[in-house]
Formats: C-alpha cells, sequence, structure tokens
C-alpha cells in the first residue's frame, strides 16, 4: 500500500548546477530526492507580471529564459539528517558546490 512522505527542503539555489550536483550526490547514496523549480514573487501587485501577448491567441507567446528561477531539492524527512551529512562531506571534499551545504 502507497504510504504518505514527509518530504523536508534542505537546499534552495538560484544555480542550477549546484541543484543537480547535489540531487546526484543523495541519489548515488540511494536517498529519495525531489527537485523542482519556482519563480520568485512578484513584487508589483495583482497582474503586475502579466502580459496580454501571452493569451491574446494572436501569435505565439514569446518567452524569454529568466535566469532569477529558485531551484530547491527535498529529502524525506526520516534521511535529512542523513542527506545533510553526506553534502556537508562532499562540500568538505571539494566534490560539493558553495551552495549545496
Amino acid at each position: 500500500m502507497f504510504k504518505w512522505k514527509k518530504w523536508v527542503k534542505i537546499l534552495e539555489s538560484r544555480n542550477k548546477d549546484a541543484v543537480d550536483q547535489a540531487d546526484r550526490i543523495l541519489k548515488n547514496a540511494g536517498l529519495d530526492t525531489k527537485s523542482w523549480a519556482s519563480e520568485p514573487m512578484p513584487v508589483g501587485g495583482c497582474g503586475a507580471q502579466m502580459r496580454p501577448a501571452d493569451w491574446s491567441g494572436k501569435k505565439a507567446a514569446v518567452r524569454v529564459q529568466r535566469n532569477d528561477m529558485i531551484y530547491h531539492l527535498a529529502v524525506t524527512a526520516d534521511e535529512e539528517d542523513h542527506a545533510r551529512k553526506l553534502l556537508n562531506a562532499a562540500h568538505e571534499n571539494g566534490d560539493g558546490h558553495d551552495a549545496a551545504l
């Protein structure tokens, strides 16, 4: 039967490579990981970031590659201590990225 797992975020960075590297380290150690990307909240208020061209249907939406994405990495709550030890050890050995703490 399916069992629910509680996930704990252990890394948040704007550096995608650092999150991917930490994800590989943890997966190679046999830990379950979950990673995702999100955008920062807009400052301008309701609808300030909306562009009518995106939903007008007259032409394809123009999407600009954004460099302000925030990348997240989470592990299950019971593996959190082990994951932090692995990432700290990788950082001390020079195998991990500075953001992977």
